[in-house]
C-alpha cells in the first residue's frame, strides 16, 4: 500500500509539476519580454512611472483578494479528500462575495485617490502621467482578486491546467502582444497601461466559466453529489472556519505582495522614478527565476492539504523534499547565471539599465538561499497555519521598509536589494523552521545540498572564473552558457538515479498507465 500510494504521489506531481513548469516557463517568457519592450518603449523614467502603478496595482489587487484564493485551495481539496462535496457549492459563494464588495471599493478609491498616490511615488514631471495611468487601471483592481480567487477554486477542484493555461499562459502571453503593438503604433505610456489591463477581463471570464462547470463535477466525483445541503450549523462552521484561515491568509498575502514589490515605489520616492525603472527591472528577472518554484506550488499544494487532512505528515515530507530538490536543481543555475552575468544581460533594456547590476546579484544570492526551502510557504499555509505565515511576513516587511529607509540614501537600489534580501531570508528562515519543528515535517537537507553543489561548480565556479578572466562580452556569455549547461546536463544524467531523476521521468512518461493500474489496484 505504501508503495502504491508513493508512486500516486509522485504521478500526481510529475502531472501536476509538468504542466505548471510549462506554463510557468511560458509566463516567465512573457514577462520577460514585456519588461523588454516596456523598458525599450519608454525609457527608465516612464519605465520607472508603469512599474509604480503596477506594483501598486499588484498590491491592492492582492488586498481584495482577502486570502480567499489560498484558502479555497487549501478548503476545497479538504473536502474533497473528506467526502464533502455537497458543501463545496456554497464555499465558492461564501468565498467569492466578499471579495466583490471589497474589489468595488478597492477599485473605486484608487480611481479617486489618484493624484494623492502620485503626488508621493511619483517625479512632479511625471505626476500627470501617473495619475492617468492609476485611473486605467482602477477598473480592473475587483476583476483581478475575483480572477486569482476563481482560479484558487479550480486548483482546490483538482485542475492544475485550468489555472495554468489562465494565469501562466492566457494572462501574461496576451501583454507582451498587445504591449508590441502598442510599440508599433506609436500610443505611448497609456496605451502601454490599456495593453497591459486588458488581458485582465478575458482572464476573469475564463475563470469564472472554468470553475462554473467544476464544481458540479466535483461535488459528483467526491460520491456526494446527490446530497442537498449540509446542516446550517455545520456550514456556518465551516464558513467560519474558511474566513477564520483566508483572513489571515489574506493580510499576509498582501504583506506578502508589499514585501515583493514594495520597494519599486519607495525608490522612486526617495531616489527617482527612473532609478525606480532600474530597480524594477532588475526585480523582474528575480521574479522570471521563481518559475520552478511556481510550478512545484501548483503541482503540490492541493496534494499537501489532502495529505495533512488525513494527517499524512510522512506522505507530505517526502513530496516536499522532492519538489524542493527539484526547485533547487533548476532554479540555482538561473540565479547564478543573473548574479554572474547581470551587467551582460541588463543591456537589453538599454544601456541606462546596466547600474542595476550590483542589485540584480544582490537580490539573485539571495534567491538561492530562499529556494533551498523549497514551498516551505506553501507548506506551512496548507496546514492551516495561516496567522504563523502572518506573522513571519510582517516582521519581514518591517524590516525591509526599515532597511530601505536606511540603505537607499547612501547606497541607492543596491541599498534597496539588500533590504529585500534580508526581509526575504527571515520569512523564509522562520516558515522553515516552523515546517520542520511544528508541523513535524522533514526536508532531506543532504540531497537537496547535493543538488545545489553540482549547479554552484557548473554555473557558479565556472560563471566567476570567465567573467574574472574575459569580462561580460556576447561571446564569453555566449561560451560560459554552452559549458556550464552541457556540464550540468551531463552531470545531472549521470547522477540521475540517486537523484530522484529517473524516477520523477517515469513518472511523467507513464503516468496514465500508473494511473489505470492505481484505480485497478484500489478497486480491488
Amino acid at each position: 500500500m505504501d508503495g502504491r500510494r508513493h508512486g500516486r504521489d509522485l504521478r500526481e506531481f510529475a502531472r501536476g509539476g509538468a504542466i505548471g513548469l510549462i506554463s510557468s516557463i511560458v509566463a516567465a517568457a512573457s514577462g520577460f519580454l514585456l519588461t523588454i519592450v516596456v523598458a525599450r518603449t519608454l525609457g527608465a523614467a516612464e519605465a520607472g512611472v508603469f512599474f509604480v502603478v503596477v506594483a501598486l496595482f499588484t498590491i491592492v489587487a492582492e488586498i481584495a483578494e482577502l486570502g480567499a484564493d489560498t484558502g479555497l485551495v487549501r478548503t476545497a481539496a479538504r473536502l474533497r479528500a473528506l467526502g464533502r462535496g455537497d458543501e463545496l457549492r456554497r464555499l465558492m459563494a461564501v468565498a467569492h462575495l466578499p471579495v466583490v464588495v471589497v474589489g468595488v471599493l478597492c477599485s473605486v478609491a484608487t480611481y479617486v485617490a489618484a493624484p494623492w498616490i502620485a503626488d508621493r511615488f511619483a517625479d512632479p514631471a511625471q505626476a500627470d502621467t501617473a495619475v492617468t495611468l492609476l485611473r486605467i487601471a482602477a477598473p480592473f483592481l475587483g476583476l483581478m482578486a475575483l480572477t486569482r480567487v476563481a482560479l484558487g477554486g479550480t486548483r482546490g477542484l483538482g485542475s492544475v491546467t485550468a489555472y495554468s493555461l489562465i494565469n501562466n499562459v492566457l494572462l501574461p502571453g496576451a501583454r507582451p502582444l498587445l504591449v508590441g503593438l502598442v510599440f508599433v503604433f506609436g500610443v505611448g505610456t497609456v496605451g502601454v497601461m490599456v495593453a497591459w489591463t486588458a488581458p485582465v477581463a478575458a482572464s476573469f471570464i475564463a475563470a469564472v466559466v472554468v470553475l462554473w462547470r467544476m464544481v458540479p463535477r466535483a461535488a459528483r466525483e467526491s460520491g456526494q453529489g446527490d446530497v442537498t445541503v449540509a446542516d446550517s450549523a455545520s456550514q456556518r462552521s465551516a464558513g467560519r472556519e474558511f474566513w477564520a484561515f483566508s483572513g489571515a491568509r489574506g493580510v499576509a498575502a498582501a504583506v506578502e505582495i508589499a514585501l515583493v514589490w514594495a520597494n519599486v515605489p519607495l525608490v522612486a520616492m526617495l531616489v527617482s522614478s527612473e532609478e525606480a525603472g532600474v530597480y524594477a527591472t532588475a526585480n523582474r528577472f528575480v521574479s522570471t527565476g521563481t518559475l520552478v518554484l511556481q510550478a512545484a506550488r501548483i503541482a503540490i499544494a492541493p496534494q499537501v492539504a489532502a495529505m495533512l487532512a488525513r494527517n499524512e505528515r510522512g506522505r507530505a515530507g517526502h513530496l516536499n523534499s522532492l519538489a524542493t530538490r527539484w526547485v533547487v536543481l533548476a532554479s540555482w543555475p538561473i540565479y547564478l547565471v543573473l548574479a554572474c552575468f547581470g551587467p551582460f544581460l541588463l543591456v537589453l533594456f538599454g544601456e541606462e539599465f546596466t547600474g542595476g547590476a550590483v542589485a540584480l546579484a544582490v537580490l539573485a544570492g539571495s534567491m538561492l538561499l530562499a529556494l533551498s526551502a523549497g514551498n516551505v510557504q506553501t507548506v506551512l499555509l496548507m496546514g492551516g497555519k495561516s496567522f504563523w505565515s502572518l506573522a513571519n511576513k510582517s516582521v519581514a516587511l518591517t524590516v525591509n521598509i526599515a532597511l530601505t529607509f536606511l540603505l537607499v540614501p547612501p547606497f541607492g537600489i543596491s541599498g534597496a536589494a539588500a533590504a529585500w534580501a534580508v526581509a526575504m531570508l527571515i520569512d523564509t528562515v522562520a516558515a522553515a523552521l516552523q515546517v520542520r519543528y511544528l508541523l513535524g515535517l522533514r526536508l532531506d537537507v543532504r540531497r537537496v545540498a547535493v543538488s545545489g553543489l553540482w549547479a554552484l561548480v557548473w554555473f557558479g565556479v565556472t560563471g566567476v572564473g570567465l567573467r574574472a578572466l574575459f569580462g561580460t562580452s556576447a561571446l564569453v556569455f555566449a561560451v560560459y552558457i554552452a559549458v556550464a549547461c552541457s556540464g550540468y546536463a551531463a552531470t545531472l544524467w549521470r547522477l540521475r538515479h540517486s537523484l530522484g531523476g529517473a524516477e520523477f521521468l517515469g513518472a511523467v512518461r507513464n503516468r496514465g498507465a500508473g494511473e489505470k493500474s492505481a484505480r485497478q489496484g484500489e478497486s480491488a
